[in-house]
């Protein structure tokens, strides 16, 4: 469906209409911020140059009420505040159905009960895997192995399966939950052919069918059994739950390092509570004053693979609200945030992206009339923006952007966005259309994803902000970069209570990453700015030398090229030995087709099946086109623009992507398998992986 509907009709809210006096304040609050941010960070007065918040007086340790240092304390401190009231809802014939914090509590409960039935041992010695789309079921089984200190390993569901088979053998996995029964299939295929070492039990989330009383299938010792009757088993066997401590591993979240070799990243209760209450702290202090509560409604849709997603939920489980689940369905994605209302979203910067070209793209058929109010509108806002001055209620809010306000259900007040640059264009756009603020963090999952945060009334772009109250930030020397600390340039280092307890089984790395004073060390190059906010500028040991001798940075390339609304996603690589870059994207296979069909040249590839389309030379040619003229509006350099590319429509894994660039940095093959394997057409047949037909 398209993004912006210029008549769509209001709908009416699912929500309660009482309107409390909080959620009459933080909408007063959110009609006018005027507040200029002249200072995001302090800075002490020592050698290293240590950035601190400006919020408090020192790095926080944890929540401010003192109280709460666990997952599970969040969880219990929520259904006190709300008198057991609404917690996870998910689509159910057209709405949102909730349980209650207290039912979740039980579930997780009863749950955890039948894993120790089963004779699987409580404590952080435990690690359980859970596989697949997030859903009620998969975050109740999260809460099941917090109740009994056992440690979280999420499979992202778009991974290579080889990646995760090592991901489970690394890990020594006792229970994997899946999300439905093909998944499930998938790993029994791979236990059957003795790529994976049996875990004790395979629980399948959502089953269809009738299913038996007792186990599925029992393949090489593992044990297969729904979701239905591991939950009645734990009712017949309830045992105390074992809470865990603030220390206790939560979590080890996979992330792919620049070797290919997948990198598992501990991060304890204390960490990730460190950062939800940093977050908590910089909405709340004044000039702020931005507060959450019971009646706020989280949107969630991110994989439960990324921490920010767990950050994002914890925050909204502190502070007592609801969390609502998308349907599963990215291409219902817009129809479920409608259908739920949210006050808080987060969106990762490619879908602010996407947005923003969708929303121009839709103005831009209307009559010359509405493009003219709505460009009119636009400059208005964004002259008061840059003037310093965020305003929601204006002439312009009621005439243009409260329909967009309604494409994300009218109720939004909080955008959040991280783990990517976002373009200024975009941010300032997003903060003028959407009738809230849009706050960006960085960080890392080494550092529970918030090491940084702008200030939520803060009106200026191009930057990430200053440490956030958790953290202390600093930049060292990048002497090979010519990065260094005398200019404000260097690798950003972060030190503070949210910071890893390290890589699973990897202390030699863990030593290399976090240094024995504390700091981690992020392999990103930042800038401070007279202001004190830190920019993101480059990425150490991203930079690989072309055969002319040319240095190129394929990141900063990449992120230009994610401008183009043709691809989402691409990856830039070349060799030592060859003059140029290539390619692999990601296609945006729909709005490809509608690109194709506007151009009478292109039009008959545009009903091409998916993989004939993107094999196509003159469609890749057409694309590459494109990206580079995106590049060249950008200001990318001739040497950075790529010369071919490959296409595709399944999503690049990290590791895939990771092993692909290593391996081609190491050797070039040539011959006839070459050209078997690359997937080219005999007339562009490279001499070796990466010396294509050069497009003119």
């Amino acid at each position: 469906m398209p993004l912006f509907i210029l008549l769509l009709p209001r709908r009416k809210s699912t929500h309660s209409a009482k309107l409390t006096l909080s959620t009459y304040t933080r909408s007063m609050v959110l009609k006018q911020r005027t507040a200029r941010v002249e200072k995001f960070s302090r800075v002490l007065p020592t050698d290293e140059r240590i950035h601190e918040n400006i919020f408090v007086e020192k790095p926080i340790v944890g929540t401010p009420d003192g109280t709460v240092a666990t997952v599970y304390d969040t969880v219990k401190r929520a259904a006190e505040l709300t008198s057991d009231g609404p917690f996870l809802g998910e689509l159910k014939d057209g709405k949102y159905t909730w349980r209650s914090y207290r039912t979740v509590l039980h579930d997780a409960h009863v749950l955890g009960s039948a894993l120790l039935h089963f004779g699987i041992k409580p404590g952080e010695d435990t690690r359980v895997g859970i596989a697949g789309v997030h859903s009620v079921r998969y975050m109740t089984a999260v809460h099941a192995l917090v109740s009994y200190s056992m440690v979280l390993v999420p499979l992202y569901h778009n991974s290579k399966t080889e990646a995760l088979c090592e991901i489970i053998n690394r890990c020594e996995l006792e229970v994997i939950f899946c999300d439905n029964e093909a998944r499930a299939e998938t790993f029994i295929n791979r236990i059957t052919a003795g790529v994976i070492r049996a875990p004790k039990k395979l629980i399948i989330l959502n089953t269809t069918g009738a299913q038996p009383n007792g186990a599925h299938d029992i393949v090489q010792g593992l044990e297969v059994y729904s979701y239905d009757y591991v939950y009645a088993l734990g009712e017949q066997h309830l045992a105390p739950v074992v809470p865990p401590l603030p220390d206790s591993t939560y979590v080890i979240c996979f992330t792919s390092g620049t070797t290919g070799q997948p990198k598992g990243v501990m991060l304890s209760h204390r960490s990730l509570l460190a950062a939800v209450a940093g977050i908590y702290v910089q909405f709340t202090s004044p000039p702020n004053n931005l507060f959450c509560g019971p009646d706020d409604v989280y949107f969630s849709f991110l994989s439960l693979a990324h921490i920010y997603e767990h950050l994002m939920q914890t925050f909204t489980i502190y502070n007592g609200g609801r969390i609502g689940i998308y349907s599963g369905d990215v291409s219902r994605l817009l129809a479920d945030i409608q259908t739920l209302q949210p006050t808080i979203i987060s969106l990762v910067p490619r879908l602010l992206n996407k947005f923003y070209d969708q929303i121009h793209a839709q103005f831009a058929k209307k009559n010359v009339l509405v493009r003219k109010l709505f460009e009119y509108a636009k400059e208005a806002k964004l002259k008061m923006l840059h003037n310093g001055v965020a305003q929601y209620d204006t002439l312009w809010d009621k005439l243009i952007f409260k329909k967009i306000h309604q494409v994300v259900g009218g109720r939004v007040r909080i955008l959040t966005t991280g783990g990517a640059p976002v373009i200024p264009a975009v941010m300032d756009f997003t903060r003028i259309a959407y009738g809230c603020p849009l706050i960006e963090g960085y960080g890392q999952t080494e550092c529970a994803a918030a090491g940084t945060l702008s200030v939520p009334c803060d009106t200026s772009s191009g930057h990430v902000g200053g440490p956030a109250p958790w953290a202390q930030v600093k930049l060292v020397d990048v002497p090979e970069m010519d990065y260094l600390t005398a200019n404000n340039k260097g690798e950003v280092c972060f030190r503070g209570a949210a910071v890893m307890k390290g890589y699973y089984m990897d202390e030699e790395l863990s030593a290399k990453t976090v240094d024995s004073e504390g700091w981690l060390h992020t392999g990103d190059i930042g800038e401070w700015l007279p202001n004190g906010a830190l920019k993101i500028i480059d990425r150490k040991n991203a930079l690989f030398k072309l055969a002319q001798g040319d240095f190129v940075s394929p990141e900063q390339i990449e992120t230009v090229y994610l401008n183009s609304h043709l691809v989402d996603q691409i990856f830039v690589t070349g060799l030592t030995t060859r003059s140029f870059l290539v390619g692999i994207a990601v296609a945006n296979v729909s709005l490809l087709r509608e690109a194709l069909a506007t151009r009478s040249e292109l039009a008959r590839y545009a009903d091409q099946p998916v993989e004939k389309l993107l094999s196509e030379s003159e469609v890749r040619r057409f694309v590459l086109q494109e990206l580079n003229r995106t590049g060249k509006e950008k200001g990318l350099q001739s040497i950075e623009l790529i010369k071919n590319i490959q296409l595709t429509s399944e999503v690049l894994s990290r590791l895939f992507l990771s092993c692909l660039h290593s391996l081609l940095q190491s050797f070039s093959i040539s011959g006839a398998n070459t050209r078997e394997r690359s997937g080219y057409t005999n007339s562009e047949a490279p001499q070796t992986p990466l010396e294509t037909e050069i497009f003119p």
